[in-house]
């Protein structure tokens, strides 16, 4: 396959502790997710390296993204553990992995940190640089469907029950809702979908600040129904409904599942979802 230009990706967080999905205990090193989540993020991190491997040379990856849950920044952090490992077990020298671990331990400073990520990209303009640090991003949180005080909102509860407790079948009737279901109104898909790109545009002027003339790609670690969303939208055209859920599919995002956005070699870009490739035309 051709080097493409790395662009964006997103991805639900992985298995939470003692799910009905059986998602197993808690693991010790990664708060929120399961051991068998671990395990399942650690096997998904194979797909990640895979299109880091893709991204142009000297690209400069940054997984900087996650909600308020720590689930999300746990997953994140399965897969620059992983990536750095598997990495080193091949003797590369080509990728660079940047994680928590690899910046100044005695520093609360998030300037000294950024500055020290910095240096270290513009010293190895060789090579491709993955920046493993997930920030919360507002963008990316669970305010929409809760009720501010650790449960669902009204609206989140009614559309489980319209789906009959089948989250994919919730979706479908989120989608179809556009927001608002009676008298009770939610967050619409569309603008959830458009938020989810501010955010990593967000992310990516962050970046930019800190690298030099390098190709920059970001992503986030982020829930389902949200990411479903910005997968349709991405998918069809700017529009999410319930055709467009079919088009991807027609099941909600799985746990450790990712959705890559690259520039093709024609600078259109194209949403990489599932072994299917969708080109983005977004109008709106």
């Amino acid at each position: 396959m051709s080097e493409s230009m790395f662009k964006d990706f997103f991805a639900r967080h992985s298995l939470k502790p003692k799910e009905k999905s059986e998602g197993g205990a808690e693991s010790a090193d990664y708060k929120g997710v399961s051991e068998k989540g671990v395990d399942l993020a650690k096997e998904r991190s194979k797909d990640l390296l895979t299109f880091i491997d893709q991204a142009e040379p000297g690209s400069v990856i940054f997984l900087g993204g996650s909600s308020e849950a720590i689930r999300t920044k746990s997953t994140a952090r399965v897969y620059g553990d992983e990536i750095k490992k598997l990495v080193a077990d091949e003797g590369r020298n080509d990728v660079i992995v940047v994680t928590e671990i690899d910046l100044p331990q005695n520093s609360d400073s998030q300037t000294e940190k950024a500055e020290a990520i910095s240096k270290l990209i513009n010293d190895n303009a060789d090579k491709k640089i993955f920046v493993d640090l997930p920030l919360f991003l507002k963008e990316f949180g669970m305010n929409p469907w809760t009720d501010g005080k650790g449960g669902y909102s009204e609206f989140t509860k009614t559309l489980l029950r319209m789906g009959g407790d089948n989250e994919s079948e919730s979706v479908k009737a989120w989608f179809r809702s556009g927001g608002k279901v009676g008298n009770l109104t939610g967050p619409k898909p569309e603008e959830v979908a458009k938020n989810h790109l501010r955010g990593l545009e967000r992310l990516r002027e962050f970046a930019v600040k800190y690298v030099k003339d390098r190709p920059i790609g970001v992503g986030a670690v982020g829930h389902s129904w949200n990411m479903d969303a910005l997968a349709v939208y991405l998918a069809n055209n700017g529009v999410v409904d319930e055709a467009g859920f079919e088009k991807v599919g027609s099941k909600m995002i799985g746990e450790s599942e990712f959705g890559m956005v690259e520039l093709t070699e024609d600078g259109k870009a194209k949403l990489v979802y599932r072994g299917n490739e969708y080109e983005i035309n977004l109008d709106k």
